[in-house]
């Protein structure tokens, strides 16, 4: 009887509590709202805030733990079942005013922090882990930090030592409430840790802060992966069970692509899109080999300019130009490398064929809508379909067909390897351009396309002089982004968007400025 005094007089002394700390609440907000505050009074805000959030989940992960010791029961004897409430979750939610996903969070550390009791006596046991669950009960962090930091370990419980899981637990919560400085993790994780390793040098009483959630999941991590080595395979498997990659149905003009990538092919991946994103500032030889020097061209090219002639050539050529800004997100330029690096694999030499051919992409598109430079173009293997420029530019690729059929659906034209740039022809066309030639851009020459200045269908050569190098993007939106190229001498010239050049003037590609001298 006195057990329930005590408890009823506790909820009393919180709600009341809570009763005095409303209005304070509301009045720290309403300086907000006014910005009343200074920044130190500010960042107090913000740390009090997370404590009162914290204290409140040791609060109702406590309450929750008897929830759950209430419906251990037959059924008709829960708590659920006598309240009326389907399961704990619902009964969580309703009493909390939730979120599904918060309620989860909270039922899950309750779990975790719940002791068992002892079949012959009835007792409560020793929990998992007895030092991170005290830090959750003092307030010291919130449940999903504690989850955070014991679901590594919980998923490999049964390969760990109980010496390992207590030491763990010990090292994790003192980091936790920022006491690591006072526990050596040598034994846990196979390098000494310890902030105070020199117990004389300065410093060496200092606290350091707490870890926050993210920070301690990967302590955690790194305890386990020293503790239970051998717990990669069965994680290595799990992974090669779920990898895969799903292209999505068509819609709107894009196809959605979903899956999972094992680590080594999304770092690989990474590396790629990296490399053509964000381009080193290294730049091709200045001086042309001699078989690149006349592949394509009736006189070789000329060029008596040293690499540091050419780079202040280039400096002040780029210093006349307009500025050009990146209008593409960071998801664009990822996709566009993407494509980039599709295209340069479909036309390895080693690649894999089908049919024994390379394997090649083809468009096939309507004489009219060919012919008045408009309509649509179906691409094979997706039933999806393209614009007239696309079609338009994926001719020049050596690795795709583009098939121009009659209404009847006669074929009429099949543009194929024949109008493709040779290899020496593409090695002296890097030399000249050395990367995309729109200002601004700069992907690398091993990422580009190279493009007929003048339309091979149209009676364009296959010629040094009608070919320039130009990234995924620039050659995907040639014909209505504004920017024109044409060849001079040999050279190729720019003309940008009214919004990059007002005048609307013709450029010297800065490229190959430094080149002619």
């Amino acid at each position: 009887m006195n057990e329930q005094v005590v408890e009823r007089s506790a909820v009393t002394a919180l709600a009341a509590a809570r009763r005095s700390l409303a209005p304070a609440i509301s009045a720290v907000v309403d300086e907000l709202a006014t910005e009343a505050l200074s920044d130190r009074e500010l960042i107090a805000t913000l740390k009090l805030g997370g404590q009162l959030a914290r204290l409140s989940d040791a609060l109702l992960v406590a309450a929750i733990e008897q929830v759950n010791e209430r419906n251990n029961a037959p059924r008709d004897d829960r708590l659920t079942t006598r309240l009326g409430a389907k399961d704990a979750a619902e009964l969580v939610r309703a009493a909390t005013l939730c979120s599904g996903k918060a309620a989860r969070t909270l039922m899950s550390a309750a779990k975790v922090t719940g002791r068992e009791r002892c079949l012959t006596t009835g007792q409560l046991l020793p929990g998992r882990f007895p030092h991170l669950a005290a830090a959750l009960r003092e307030g010291a962090i919130s449940a999903a930090t504690f989850l955070a930091a014991t679901k590594p370990l919980n998923d490999a419980i049964t390969r760990i030592s109980t010496e390992d899981l207590a030491e763990a637990d010990q090292i994790l919560a003192a980091y936790a409430c920022g006491h690591g400085n006072n526990v050596a993790t040598e034994d846990a994780v196979g390098e000494d840790t310890d902030a105070g390793a020199d117990a004389d040098g300065p410093g060496a009483d200092a606290a350091l802060p707490p870890l926050d959630a993210d920070d301690l999941a990967a302590l955690a991590r790194r305890i386990t992966a020293y503790a239970d080595p051998d717990g990669a395979e069965p994680t290595e498997k799990r992974a090669m069970a779920r990898r895969g990659l799903t292209l999505g149905k068509p819609k709107d003009g894009l196809v959605p692509i979903n899956g999972h990538l094992m680590p080594e092919t999304a770092s690989q991946l990474e590396r790629l899109l990296s490399a053509i994103i964000n381009p080193r500032s290294t730049k091709a030889d200045t001086n042309l080999d001699q078989e690149a020097a006349a592949a394509g061209s009736d006189e070789p090219a000329a060029s008596s300019l040293s690499v540091a002639d050419a780079a202040t050539a280039e400096e002040a050529a780029e210093a006349e130009l307009p500025p050009s800004p990146e209008e593409r997100t960071s998801p664009q330029k990822r996709h566009d490398a993407l494509a980039a690096i599709l295209n340069l694999a479909a036309g390895a030499a080693d690649a894999p064929t089908l049919g024994g051919a390379p394997p090649t992409l083809v468009v096939t598109i309507s004489a009219e809508d060919f012919e008045n430079q408009s309509g649509w173009a179906h691409l094979d293997g997706l039933d999806v379909r393209t614009s007239w420029h696309a079609a338009q530019r994926i001719a020049c690729i050596g690795v795709i067909q583009r098939v121009i059929h009659l209404a009847t659906g006669r074929i009429v034209g099949i543009h194929t390897t024949g109008r493709i740039f040779n290899a020496a022809q593409r090695r002296a066309i890097i030399a000249r351009d050395r990367e995309c030639i729109i200002p601004g851009c700069h992907t690398p020459a091993a990422w580009c396309e190279i493009h007929h200045v003048h339309d091979w269908a149209l009676g364009g050569a296959t010629h040094t002089d009608n070919g320039v190098l130009l990234c995924w993007f620039h050659h995907r939106t040639l014909g209505y982004n504004g920017w024109h190229i044409r060849m001079t001498d040999g050279l190729p010239q720019v003309r940008g968007p009214q919004w990059w050049d007002p005048h609307r003037r013709w450029h010297q590609v800065h490229t190959t400025l430094a080149r002619a001298g």
